[in-house]
């Protein structure tokens, strides 16, 4: 199977960034992540598009978008419990993908794990 040549760009870009001990001598580790498309899930760490080796909670996926428009799709017309109603379609709002997202991503090996959304408080 041949090498893809974005992920040893990444790794070469991460290694020259510098730092000290153990984390200047590997790439391993975590890192922030710009979502770049939904479909497919493409995200941009160090100037490079990543779209292989992602894992994902599909959570995040259910009915997302580029523009976060498709997850207002299933709260248009409000259900019972009233409860239950509001918090779906907060939780779904807050934590569902969209392009321009920031997601923490655990790098090991050549694998990249998507942990969720990275939001400044």
């Amino acid at each position: 199977m041949a090498t893809n040549r974005n992920i040893v760009k990444m790794v070469e870009q991460i290694r020259a960034g510098g730092g000290s001990g153990k984390a200047a001598a590997g790439v391993d580790g975590i890192y922030i992540a710009q979502v770049i498309s939904v479909k497919p899930l493409t995200i941009k760490m160090n100037d490079v598009s990543i779209t292989k080796n992602l894992y994902i909670n599909a959570a995040l996926l259910l009915e997302a978008s580029d523009d976060g428009e498709d997850i207002k799709e299933p709260f248009l017309e409000p259900f019972e419990p009233q409860e239950a109603y509001e918090f779906l379609k907060e939780f779904h709002g807050k934590y569902v993908l969209k392009k321009g997202d920031s997601v923490v991503v655990c790098l090991t090996g050549s694998s990249f794990y998507i942990v969720g959304k990275a939001i400044a408080i």
